[in-house]
């Protein structure tokens, strides 16, 4: 009986602490979760307000929607959806992708691939907070520009989906070069890093970086969309800045010396045709754990898919 009341305080502290690096894993029991509604389409990003409540954005309607999500603080289980109101916005900006929200202002902010910018609102959906995008970001291609966008440990942080005009192709056998640009606190344009994604094994590409999750600790994952012959795969990979060349003042990357940032693979799941674009981090779960949910396009359709995951977070 001893034996058995220590295996589990033993099981106990193992499930607790015996991570000390930034680990993913999926929620038992629920591979995604299918949200019926009809007045929007292919949501590209997501965000965690507090508690149940967040916001995503559609790059179809160019709107932003309120959605309460019911997650298990146990198990990190989706129980419950209910779409809420459409938070009007007023920009020029088309094509809005990735949405941050930064609480201690209380703003939301997008970033939009027509225009390659990035505006805020507050909480009424005015856009009175514009931010200087590098003019780099000029030589987007069409559809490939500021898709991401994440605030965390007082930094904001974009990147293009796919390499710009004189940085290189777009995907291939050899990934495609995009920059991942961060922002201070007041806003201000600081280092800007090269990051290659994985390969495309598919003929007409389609591999890129769907979005960008900044961590409590300062650290910066990165959300891929990995087109392969037999359907898509979602890569969440960790970036490693250590010995990476900071680019801002590199104007073209092809031909260019420079050393990229490394990354580190954390989780990867096929799915199939369901292009998982946005990633947000959710409430504490039991155990030290948090909630993370990444969301789909839905391609035109009504049915919305999201994809239950759990993180640990490295302490450092």
């Amino acid at each position: 009986m001893v034996k058995m009341k220590l295996a589990a305080v033993f099981f106990i502290l193992l499930a607790g602490t015996v991570f000390s690096e930034t680990k993913i894993e999926p929620v038992m029991g629920q591979q995604s979760v299918t949200m019926d509604y009809d007045k929007a389409t292919d949501f590209s990003g997501i965000t965690w307000i507090s508690g149940e409540s967040y916001l995503a954005v559609s790059n179809k309607e160019n709107g932003i929607f309120a959605i309460r999500l019911k997650v298990d603080p146990g198990t990190g289980r989706v129980l419950d959806y209910k779409f809420g109101e459409r938070l009007p916005v007023k920009t020029k900006l088309g094509d809005m992708e990735g949405i941050a929200f930064l609480p201690e202002q209380k703003r939301i902010y997008i970033s939009a691939e027509t225009g390659n910018g990035i505006v805020g609102f507050d909480m009424r959906g005015d856009a009175t907070f514009g931010v200087e995008v590098p003019g780099v970001y000029a030589r987007a291609r069409p559809n490939k520009s500021l898709e991401s966008l994440t605030f965390g440990a007082g930094a904001l942080w974009t990147a293009n989906e796919g390499a710009l005009d004189g940085d290189g192709p777009l995907s291939g056998k050899e990934g495609t070069l995009v920059r991942l640009q961060k922002f201070d606190a007041s806003f201000r344009a600081t280092t800007q890093f090269a990051y290659r994604t994985d390969p495309c094994s598919a003929a007409g590409g389609g591999t890129g970086v769907s979005d960008l999750l900044a961590l409590p600790s300062g650290a910066l994952l990165a959300l891929e969309r990995v087109v392969t012959s037999i359907g898509l795969v979602a890569k969440i990979y960790q970036v490693d800045f250590a010995g990476a060349t900071d680019t801002a003042g590199i104007q073209r990357l092809e031909g260019a010396v420079f050393t990229p940032v490394k990354k580190k693979l954390l989780y990867e799941r096929h799915t199939l045709a369901t292009n998982y674009e946005g990633i947000t981090l959710g409430p504490v779960l039991a155990g030290g754990w948090r909630s993370l949910l990444l969301i789909a396009d839905s391609g035109g359709a009504k049915k919305h898919s999201l994809m239950p995951l759990r993180i640990w977070l490295d302490a450092k």
